[in-house]
């Protein structure tokens, strides 16, 4: 990197640091904070390499909404919820289970993923299942898995090993510490791919990766924002790609009547 660039990713960690505690428009501060949270299945990222794979987004957005956009990335459930509980973000990039959440604290969905999210519980060939890996029930597919559990009267809670990310419940699998999982459907047709498991039952599937914007600020900013997203360039939609393991290859207008089979199964999980 050269010595410009490391200056522009010191200078802009640092405004995301002093920034965290509120969201800048709503504060009346003139520029966005947007908050991405990748998903469980996502690799870690260093924040100088997160800073170049969201520019591309964050320009685009900044060109059309006449501000400043800052983006900030969130691996944890806890920090992210923290962050849409108490209004920290003026923008959220989020997984729909977190969609759901923020609709319930001053949010609007404007776009989503064009492709839903989709999963399966696997399992290994010729094996009773007495136990099953997954993620949890803040993830989408911990909450889809959970859910498949219950409807499917596949067994008792107390059968699920309940992990931090899909990494672990491949892990678990080729330990043969657990005889089931569910993964993300490209993970899981890789493990299906070795001849040693099967497909057991498909999840639901259900609106994919969302960006939301809080309600104060729909009645100004809801068009250009969903005119930047449903316009992105490629490098941004690549950024995006890099970052996000689910498939985001172009983003479609959507509203809350779109998350309202997603909201019943939060509900009864």
């Amino acid at each position: 990197m050269n010595r410009r660039r490391f200056v522009q990713v010191l200078l802009g960690t640092s405004l995301l640091s002093s920034y965290a505690a509120q969201a800048l428009m709503l504060e009346g501060n003139g520029d966005f904070i947007m908050a991405i949270f990748p998903g469980t299945g996502a690799k870690d990222i260093d924040s100088r390499l997160f800073a170049d794979y969201t520019h591309p987004l964050t320009a685009a957005l900044a060109a059309k909404v006449g501000h400043k956009v800052y983006a900030e990335s969130y691996r944890s459930f806890s920090l992210i919820k923290n962050v849409i509980d108490n209004g920290r973000a003026d923008l959220l990039l989020v997984p729909p289970t977190l969609a759901v959440v923020a609709m319930q604290h001053g949010y609007e969905p404007v776009v989503r993923s064009k492709d839903y999210l989709s999963g399966v519980m696997i399992k290994r060939k010729g094996e009773t299942v007495k136990r099953i890996a997954m993620t949890g029930a803040d993830s989408w597919p911990g909450l889809m898995g959970r859910y498949l559990l219950a409807e499917r009267k596949l067994g008792p809670s107390s059968m699920i090993e309940s992990v931090k990310n899909q990494e672990a419940v491949v892990f678990l699998l080729e330990q043969k510490a657990v005889q089931a999982g569910v993964l993300a459907t490209y993970k899981a047709n890789a493990m299906i791919a070795t001849g040693q498991y099967e497909a057991w039952y498909p999840l639901t599937s259900t609106p994919g990766f969302t960006l939301l914007l809080h309600n104060k600020l729909m009645a100004k900013y809801a068009e250009p924002v969903s005119q930047t997203m449903l316009s992105l360039s490629a490098p941004a939609i690549d950024g995006l790609q890099t970052l996000i393991p689910a498939t985001i290859k172009q983003f479609v207008p959507c509203g809350r009547q779109d998350y309202e089979i997603l909201k019943k199964i939060v509900a009864a999980t």
